[in-house]
């Protein structure tokens, strides 16, 4: 293989290798750490078990996993453990049962292959995990974010458009700056990967499957990490996966989250909405988005019947969109309709919309000064307004209709 192994003074970083791809990566890395090729072995992962003893000067290696058994890896790693040594493990297994295996059994982190240089790099200043990186319970969190429900009563209506405008005006620095989680739960035709132009993340499904394991090392593992406040969860069921079988741990994902980020956004079909009726009661606050024709203000009532016979504390925003015109009735009529006033309007962007789909950028990031983007806007700032300002409205509403 193209690497060296002759002997020397120990630098403070060491790879073992089993393959070039592992080499070339070990080469990398050592690089950017002005370090030379004459720290880079063969043997892998077992190798460096059988070769390092207490006694060795090594602190930290990289080790390829190679062709061995997750359970001989996770031995492996204890073993350099006990002799004081920081592993960070290489391997060609993207999934999150190698990595929170291989972190309990003491490694500092796990990459697949092919990783980038820098992160590797940067892995081995990191701390390293201790007894308590993987408790059996999560520690109680005193932090508690928002969690915001985005919901359309019938298709067509932007609500998913919506769900993205508002994590990404969360998360923006120029924006409310907030750590924001984007959950799309439309497990069958969930769009919000596509819509971003991202790989689906496939770790949703391990959350949704073990919901009580989630903590900041699988969320950091799992989530697609859209920008440093902004994070990602979108995939859809493929093959013999279907959606009724994760759908049950959206309810239990949800709190986690919010344990996690200040804002969790929340994209909601309706089909969800009447299966697991509990995922309405994890939310803080329901955006419930309505075309202005007679089907959808009948589809908004009905939801809106269910909703408050379960959940009669819960804040509800009404948002009426112009993406699709239908009968075009009047806002007011539609408040009224509703007995419930209306957040504000989205108005018809057509051309302003399409441009944020071909660059696959939300359009509040695009175009902050289109109207579609202000309401976006007005709607988030409604949204986290405490919960007693927003449930003040509907008293003043019975007064104007009553």
């Amino acid at each position: 293989m193209p690497f060296d192994t002759q002997d020397g003074i120990a630098p403070a970083l060491q790879a073992y290798v089993c393959t070039d791809t592992g080499a070339a990566t070990a080469r990398a890395v050592l690089t950017e750490s002005g370090q030379m090729a004459k720290a880079i072995h063969g043997g892998g992962l077992s190798g460096a078990a059988r070769l390092l003893t207490d006694a060795s000067p090594m602190k930290c290696i990289l080790a390829e996993m190679g062709q061995i058994s997750l359970p001989m890896a996770t031995e492996c790693v204890e073993e350099l453990a006990r002799a004081g040594i920081d592993v960070i493990v290489l391997g060609t297994a993207d999934d999150i049962a190698t990595y929170r295996a291989l972190r309990q059994a003491g490694a500092r982190d796990y990459f697949c292959l092919p990783a980038n240089a820098s992160d590797i790099l940067a892995a081995t200043t990191a701390p390293a995990p201790g007894p308590a990186a993987a408790p059996a319970t999560p520690a109680p969190e005193t932090h508690q974010g928002l969690t915001v429900g985005v919901l359309g009563c019938k298709g067509g209506t932007g609500a998913s458009l919506l769900a993205l405008n508002l994590a990404a005006h969360a998360a923006a620095p120029k924006g409310a700056a907030r750590n924001t989680a984007l959950v799309d739960a439309d497990l069958e035709f969930g769009s919000q990967a596509i819509d971003l132009d991202r790989d689906e993340t496939r770790g949703l499904f391990d959350a949704l499957r073990a919901p009580d394991r989630v903590d900041s090392t699988f969320i950091g593992a799992t989530m697609d990490q859209i920008s440093d406040t902004l994070s990602l969860y979108s995939g859809q069921v493929r093959g013999d996966q279907t959606a009724a079988a994760y759908e049950p741990g959206i309810a239990a994902l949800l709190p986690r989250l919010r344990e996690a980020f200040d804002t969790v956004i929340v994209d909601l079909p309706r089909g969800l909405v009447l299966r697991q009726p509990d995922v309405i009661g994890t939310l803080d606050r329901l955006v419930l988005v309505l075309p202005a024709g007679f089907a959808g203000v009948n589809a908004a009532s009905r939801l809106l019947g269910q909703i408050r016979a379960d959940h009669p504390d819960l804040p509800i925003l009404a948002v009426l969109s112009d993406i699709r015109k239908d009968a075009g009735l009047r806002p007011k009529d539609i408040a009224k309709t509703l007995q419930m006033p209306l957040t504000a309007t989205l108005p018809s962007c057509a051309p302003a919309l399409a441009r944020a789909h071909k660059a696959a950028k939300p359009l509040v990031t695009l175009q902050p000064r289109a109207p579609w983007a202000r309401a976006v806007r007005t709607v988030f700032d409604a949204a986290t307004q405490p919960a007693g300002a927003a449930t003040a409205q509907p008293k003043s509403r019975k007064r104007l209709f009553g």
